[in-house]
């Protein structure tokens, strides 16, 4: 099977991976058909379940691919974000759905960790893996603008509709099915007399998992505080913040293609680079006077997400040798998710204490705080990565 026709497979998965920006986009009409609930279980509901599911399932599959082979671990997660997309609709309690959403997130799960993984498995080539990272970054943003805008015009039919939204996983099933090879897993091939392989993790492959888990502390600031950035200072409200999304994704997209080409050129500096630009548009956000500008902000951050992404992720792979890949993907995937899930609790305390002695508010605090921790990190990085 060409390498062209499997990247294509990946990056039609890789489409899936942000699909829970679907029901993010939905969650104040779920919140008003469940009046009598807290919001905050809402949240944990619909979001929080997903996420943490996300978590356990990076470190399972990174293990199953040991004994089963990554396309039909693909084919399962993709079937199983399917059914716990959907079946939502058709149901009308809300722990009822909250099983569906945990569901949803180990498919969810399985898909994040393998698509990297397959790219990894099938591409020798450090420059060529890389390149073909960043265009799978390429296609999860693309899903993002279209998970967020097909969902929120179908949310005007009723809050269930964009439910429906998730059925996008029939098309990723089909170029799965039969772009992706079904190549045999470590443990299988041992079994028919291949010689012995077992995961070699590296003191680089650690560095690199607990520098995702950071990096995302501080990188989820712009999630977590675009919305109240552009609201507090009187530039707009829901819907604005909704052009920030569409307009993060947007510069993501453009980026992943050109990633290889950018890699090419600032090799070992190409981290560095996405993190610095990261930093300012921070700061273009934080200090922004008009709408205008602080759309421009999320644009750049995008764009600095498709630099960063790629880099550690393939910094991930390359760290070890081709057997271990995988686990050391699932392993890098573990940690983004477990730093998106601690941002809420490191960055912005720290951002607080900031903002008590200064003019500015605790979300601004903060995001200046993850830009701070960010610049710190490609300095950091800049002499650990050494490799061209």
């Amino acid at each position: 099977m060409s390498k062209s026709k499997i990247k294509l497979g990946v990056y039609m998965c890789a489409i899936l991976m942000m699909g829970v920006i679907a029901v993010s986009s939905n969650l104040s009409n779920i919140m008003a058909a469940f009046p009598e609930v807290n919001p905050n279980t809402i949240v944990s509901s619909m979001i929080s379940a997903s996420s943490f599911t996300i978590i356990i399932m990076s470190l399972v599959t990174g293990k199953l691919m040991d004994y089963v082979s990554k396309k039909t671990l693909m084919i399962i997660g993709i079937l199983l974000w399917l059914f716990g997309g959907v079946v939502p609709y058709f149901l009308t309690s809300l722990t009822s759905m909250t099983i569906a959403r945990v569901v949803f997130g180990i498919g969810c799960g399985m898909i994040m960790s393998l698509c990297p993984a397959i790219l990894a498995e099938n591409i020798e080539d450090p420059a060529e893996r890389g390149k073909a990272t960043g265009t799978m970054t390429s296609f999860q943003m693309m899903g993002c603008i279209f998970f967020s805008i097909v969902a929120g015009q179908m949310a005007k039919l009723g809050w269930k509709v964009p439910f429906f939204v998730h059925l996008m996983a029939i098309v990723s099933l089909v170029f799965c099915i039969t772009c992706i090879p079904n190549t045999k897993p470590v443990a299988t091939a041992k079994s028919e007399g291949a010689a012995k392989s077992t995961f070699k993790p590296t003191g680089m492959m650690w560095l690199w998992v607990i520098a995702f888990l950071i990096f995302m502390m501080a990188g989820q600031m712009y999630s977590n505080s675009c919305s109240s950035l552009i609201t507090e200072s009187g530039m707009g409200g829901a819907a604005e913040a909704g052009y920030s999304l569409a307009l993060f994704a947007a510069g993501g997209a453009v980026c992943g293609f050109i990633f290889g080409y950018l890699q090419k050129v600032f090799k070992r500096f190409t981290l560095t680079l996405g993190c610095f630009v990261l930093a300012l548009s921070y700061v273009i956000m934080v200090f922004a006077g008009s709408l205008v500008v602080a759309l421009l902000g999320a644009f750049v951050c995008g764009v600095a997400f498709s630099i960063c992404m790629p880099c550690i992720i393939t910094g991930s792979a390359n760290s070890v040798d081709v057997e271990s890949s995988g686990m050391a993907v699932s392993l890098a995937t573990c940690s983004q998710n477990i730093g998106m899930t601690l941002c809420s609790f490191v960055i912005p305390p720290m951002g607080a204490v900031w903002a008590a002695s200064s003019s500015m508010s605790v979300n601004q605090c903060g995001v200046l705080v993850g830009a701070i921790i960010i610049v710190i990190f490609g300095v950091v990085f800049l002499f650990l990565n050494k490799k061209d």
